[in-house]
């Protein structure tokens, strides 16, 4: 990890703002079925099974049966599918 970005990081744990204003992945999940994800910075992967998305200083890896991409713009992105595993690298 760079310094800047470890800085970068220092800084947001110390300002009461919330991480999404500064840029950082937002997740909501609703049950087993969507996920909204907030600030991403494109899709890495793209598969029924697994969807991996880049979110500037992690990667978000979504694995399940009959993923799909429901919407996306140019910051939200949300997915559909039967989600089993969600895993932050």
């Amino acid at each position: 990890m760079s310094v800047r970005v470890k800085n970068a990081e220092q800084l947001i744990d110390k300002l009461p703002l919330p991480s999404e204003a500064v840029g950082t992945a937002k997740l909501s999940v609703s049950g087993k079925g969507s996920m909204l994800i907030e600030n991403h910075c494109g899709i890495v992967s793209y598969g029924d099974s697994v969807i991996e998305i880049d979110c500037r200083n992690m990667r978000i890896r979504v694995r399940g049966d009959g993923l799909r991409l429901k919407a996306m713009d140019k910051n939200d992105m949300l997915i559909s599918g039967r989600l089993m595993c969600i895993e932050l690298e």
